[in-house]
């Protein structure tokens, strides 16, 4: 058993590594992919530390706070300018204060077993993608830095393609982190499921980035570079396969579509893309009899259970916002509506579940109204920005319309997934997505606007 003294120890390690690369190399983008590389590969089931009346110590939360620190610090000596505030940030904020009026009034912690604590909900699933979404509007707003970014992307992506593969044929003594491999922990156990121990949610993050590596693709000049890219992209089809999840594999198949008819630079290499497309054709007609089958692990995906218990979930779902429009039953309380509401709106449902698998229906029947429409607003705000991006800019550098694409697929892909998963859960998968609504909104109010310039 490893000691906490031990873990301490390591976290000390890591955090002064951690200021020798953001202050040695002196560009804060690097502390953005130490966090990442934290966040993926020494998670919670790496290092954690509890201790008695404070929260959980995460390595993630350490860097995160760091990270932040080092920002302010830039910021106020110069070396990095914020940008005004829009409506999204209003809206934002309105979001956060009124999940922390709701737990004020419920509770921030969980009341019973299986129930989530709100306040851990609350800071993956909306405190930290707001912070990242600040960092990304702030911090990205040169070529230099997002080609960076966008490396940085791929090789993340190489390491969830290559896990799913090793997953899926049983390799397990190479997969890291080793806890991947323990049938004991998380759900899923024998599908693609990564560092999540969940494969809807390790299926979100392979299809986000893969949008990014096609952009990627646009950019690479070295014929070298551009082999190991194109390679990359074919084992894409296999691993979001390997996930054996309907979600993910809707938003891959949305994702290839979107590149093929929205994007001119890829009209010439749209062969290349319907090779996903293809492929996952190919792979449903040879194993059709196996795709019948309602064993998910197997590859079955003909199992309906889960869509009828969600179907009750949305009953109770409606019964709970038909008594607290406005204010909901209480931000991370939906569980305990279930067991009141459950026996008589749908009976039979599974009671046990902490969620309906699905971010709307949570906030409304949670926080009611005021909750859903901020929400809403920031992402149909954000998306909004592509359309005059898209119509500026050109074709040609990194900051081109594919750009607006691709990020216009990641929402996508996020609503996909939120709209089957409890998406709030899932730290790393919210901060890709709302990272990069920051990045377009940084480049909306500096290209569009003409609040700052932008640094090739």
């Amino acid at each position: 058993m490893i000691s906490n003294a031990f873990l301490l120890v390591l976290g000390i390690f890591l955090t002064i590594l951690f200021f020798f690369i953001v202050v040695y190399i002196k560009d804060i983008k690097y502390g953005l992919i130490f966090w990442l590389f934290s966040a993926v590969f020494i998670t919670p089931e790496v290092f954690a530390i509890s201790l008695p009346g404070v929260p959980d110590v995460y390595l993630e939360r350490i860097i995160f706070v760091l990270l932040f620190f080092i920002l302010f610090v830039k910021v106020a000596i110069g070396q990095e300018e914020t940008l005004p505030w829009t409506s999204v940030e209003l809206f934002w904020m309105i979001l956060l204060s009124v999940l922390l009026v709701s737990m004020m009034r419920t509770g921030f912690f969980a009341a019973f077993q299986y129930e989530e604590h709100p306040s851990r909900v609350f800071l993956a699933g909306f405190f930290f993608p707001f912070a990242f979404y600040f960092f990304g509007k702030t911090i990205f707003y040169s070529e230099e830095r997002l080609k960076t970014l966008l490396w940085a992307s791929f090789f993340f992506y190489l390491y969830f393609v290559i896990t799913a593969y090793m997953e899926h044929f049983e390799l397990r003594q190479f997969i890291i982190p080793r806890y991947i491999s323990d049938p004991l922990k998380g759900i899923h156990f024998g599908r693609a499921r990564g560092p999540f121990l969940n494969a809807a949610v390790n299926g979100w993050v392979m299809v986000t980035l893969f949008a990014l590596v096609v952009f990627l693709r646009s950019q690479v000049e070295s014929p070298i570079a551009r082999i190991m890219v194109n390679f990359g992209l074919l084992l894409s089809p296999l691993a979001v396969f390997y996930t054996y999840t309907r979600a993910a594999w809707l938003a891959y198949l949305l994702a290839s579509l979107m590149f093929i008819f929205l994007s001119k630079r890829l009209l010439f290499n749209r062969l290349f893309i319907f090779v996903p497309i293809i492929l996952l054709v190919i792979l449903g007609v040879v194993n059709w009899e196996r795709l019948q089958s309602k064993e998910r692990a197997t590859g079955g995906v003909m199992q309906t259970e889960e869509v009828e218990d969600r179907i009750k979930l949305f009953k109770i779902t409606t019964a709970v916002f038909k008594e607290n429009p406005i204010f909901g039953i209480g931000f991370g309380r939906f569980r305990r509506a279930a067991i009141l509401y459950g026996p008589e709106v749908a009976p039979g449902a599974s009671l046990g579940t902490p969620s309906q698998h699905n971010i709307f229906f949570s906030i409304v029947s949670e926080v009611g109204l005021l909750g859903l429409i901020s929400f809403s607003l920031i992402l149909i705000s954000a998306f909004r920005r592509g359309f005059p991006l898209f119509r500026h800019l050109g074709e040609e550098g990194l900051i081109n319309r594919d750009l607006i694409i691709t990020f216009w697929v990641i929402m996508i892909t996020y609503l996909v997934s939120a709209s089957f998963i409890q998406t709030q859960y899932f730290l790393l998968a919210n901060v890709l997505s709302f990272l990069w609504v920051g990045i377009i909104m940084g480049l909306y109010q500096r290209i569009i606007i003409g609040e700052q310039p932008i640094v090739a």
